[in-house]
């Protein structure tokens, strides 16, 4: 697939199997403009090139049902892209108290909840993909003895400045192949892989006797994906995978881990929708913006066309309101946008 400038655009590389089950058959489902791009572009000092945005497009495995982008940004494009969102947009949220406090309070209640309901005591725990490390220390506060992995510097080390926690910087892949935890955590991380089920191997490897592996991914069964169709905010272009959770059981089977849970229920209240939206508001009239994550940022990106001002501030986070909304109910019937699963690896 070549995009309208092709000399401009960022380099892709064809997927020729499905990452989950190494089928070659697969079925198009649709495509779209990529959302995270504009809205990196949009933190990028003045002066800097903007990137141009890919298009995505979304296959589905015929063997297994695994949807996954192909083609997909070469490792050196998703490199630049993860370097600059890092480096330009994601510190923002760094600085801004009352959104840490707010992820927190998520992590706490949702994150840490899906891990202590089956754990019988806090013990050791790797969480892979950890940015600047809240859920460490989130973890941390309840008692477990975390490690935080993560490969970029900056976060890693603004993370070991505000938490004093045990951050390093590295890849699941090459991480200490002889340690073991009591419990890993993969929060938003699997939909990023460009390997999910050799990741999936190396997190149930590093996993001790009994030890418990806690997922989280954007769930493309919900009804927010349903509503929205190819235009489903979590579709961006280095969201490589999408699970649903008949797929996300069997990956983790597959390991052979006891699959003990996969839910897709509400990850906020009523009350964080609009404490979050009425705070995003505030900060758009002011010029500003802050987004969460990669995912985030593409949902205040796909929400900025419109009118300037506090007209169109006005239309947009109305929409907003009303897609979260869609999720808020799903997760009531089991079908929010946010797939958790625990996995327990026999004793």
């Amino acid at each position: 697939m070549t995009a309208p400038s092709a000399a401009a655009a960022l380099p892709t590389v064809p997927v020729p199997s499905c990452p989950l089950c190494g089928s070659g058959e697969r079925r198009l489902l649709g495509e779209r403009p990529d959302t995270l791009v504009p809205e990196l572009n949009r933190w990028l000092p003045p002066g800097t090139p903007p990137l141009p945005a890919p298009v995505n497009r979304l296959v589905a495995c015929a063997g297994c049902g695994h949807v996954y982008l192909d083609p997909r940004l070469a490792p050196g494009a998703l490199a630049r892209v993860y370097d600059l969102w890092y480096r330009h947009a994601y510190p923002a949220l760094w600085g801004d108290d009352a959104a840490l406090a707010e992820r927190r309070r998520e992590f706490r209640r949702y994150h840490l909840g899906a891990l202590t309901g089956f754990a019988a005591k806090p013990g050791t725990l790797l969480d892979v993909g950890c940015g600047i490390g809240l859920f460490v220390d989130v973890a941390a506060r309840a008692g477990w003895r975390p490690v935080g992995l993560d490969f970029d510097e900056a976060a890693v080390a603004f993370g070991r400045r505000r938490f004093a926690a045990d951050l390093r910087v590295g890849h699941l892949a090459d991480f200490d192949p002889g340690a073991r935890f009591d419990a890993v955590t993969l929060f938003d991380y699997l939909e990023h892989s460009e390997a999910p089920r050799d990741d999936l191997a190396a997190a149930a490897a590093r996993l001790a006797p009994g030890g418990l592996l806690v997922v989280r991914v954007p769930n493309r069964a919900g009804w927010q994906a349903r509503a929205m169709g190819a235009d489903w905010l979590a579709v961006i272009c280095n969201h490589l995978n999408y699970f649903d959770g008949p797929g996300l059981r069997r990956a983790l089977a597959e390991q052979g881990l006891d699959v003990l849970r996969v839910a897709a229920g509400n990850c906020q209240t009523e009350a964080d929708i609009v404490r979050r939206r009425l705070r995003w508001l505030r900060r758009r009239l002011a010029g500003r913006g802050a987004p969460l994550s990669a995912a985030a940022g593409a949902e205040a990106s796909g929400l900025a066309a419109g009118r300037a001002g506090a007209a169109g501030a006005l239309g947009r986070i109305a929409r907003s309101l009303w897609i979260e909304q869609v999720d808020q109910v799903g997760g009531w019937f089991g079908r929010g946008n946010n797939l958790f699963a625990v996995a327990r690896r026999p004793a």
